[in-house]
């Protein structure tokens, strides 16, 4: 009955995305639930020069929706839906919403997240990408904010290709207080922890993937809370991403990741622009 459940689920919300995929034209990376590069529900490093626009849907059982980004919150599952564009070769923002079926009726649409990726190092034959990652302050309840600092290498060999990733993860979160009249003094530091018990992203976390085959691939993760491990497939090219994982070997989820190129140049002048 579960696996019933989750491929209408999977069948129902990916169909929408299909038509894009003849707009794409570039390679892409592995993402995560969030839409961003990231492996099951961590962020990692990795980086696609040039500017891109990606769409993702993800499910996230109800047992674990409060380790990742509701602790507290009443068990449901969780429908991500996000969007990510890349500013310039070196700022991403990104923009979900979480939507929670089973209880709409009591908090309507549900957490939204808004956050920024900046690329402070570019990955070179001896160093890693480095990324960092910032949620703006202003939410009373923070929950979902995730402020980062990361590192990505890829490493190619004659059985395929690996990518570690190793970063750490804020213990805390900018608070937006009760004073409606001065917004800066308003702000203040808190532990996650004092959110329903957050764990999630705070301190060292860290993941491995590996691809045998150029569109398959497998990869396990730590998030600070939960060891989670699955696998994914890039198709049509690579412009769309299926992945499916377990959060400890207990429950299943899965997200869907479609992506392509803002760059709108006609193809006889990208060539000629390369030269």
């Amino acid at each position: 009955m579960l696996f019933k459940n989750l491929l209408f689920k999977f069948n129902f919300k990916t169909a929408g995305f299909l038509f894009l995929v003849l707009m794409s034209s570039n390679v892409f990376a592995q993402n995560n639930f969030l839409g961003k590069p990231g492996y099951m529900t961590i962020p990692t490093a990795d980086w696609r020069d040039g500017h891109e626009l990606g769409f993702s849907y993800a499910f996230i059982p109800g047992e674990y929706s409060d380790d990742t980004f509701s602790p507290g919150a009443q068990e449901a599952d969780v429908d991500v839906y996000s969007v990510r564009v890349a500013l310039t070769s070196f700022m991403e923002v990104n923009f979900g919403v979480f939507y929670r079926s089973e209880i709409a009726d009591e908090i309507g649409v549900g957490d939204r997240q808004l956050d920024f990726r900046f690329r402070l190092l570019k990955e070179s034959e001896y160093l890693p990408t480095i990324v960092l990652g910032w949620t703006p302050p202003g939410s009373r309840s923070p929950v979902i904010s995730h402020d980062y600092l990361v590192a990505t290498k890829n490493i190619k060999s004659s059985i395929g290709k690996f990518q570690l990733s190793l970063g750490y993860g804020s213990p805390y979160v900018l608070v937006r207080g009760g004073d409606d009249n001065n917004f800066w003094k308003s702000l203040s530091f808190e532990e996650k922890e004092n959110f329903g018990n957050n764990h999630y992203l705070t301190g060292v976390y860290g993941g491995v993937s590996y691809e045998p085959l150029s569109f398959l691939g497998a990869s396990i993760e730590y998030n600070t809370s939960t060891i989670n491990a699955g696998v994914y497939a890039k198709l049509w090219d690579e412009h769309i991403m299926l992945q499916a994982y377990t959060f400890e070997g207990k429950e299943i989820a899965f997200n869907v990741n479609l992506q392509f190129s803002l760059n709108f140049l006609p193809r006889s002048l990208r060539r000629y622009e390369k030269k």
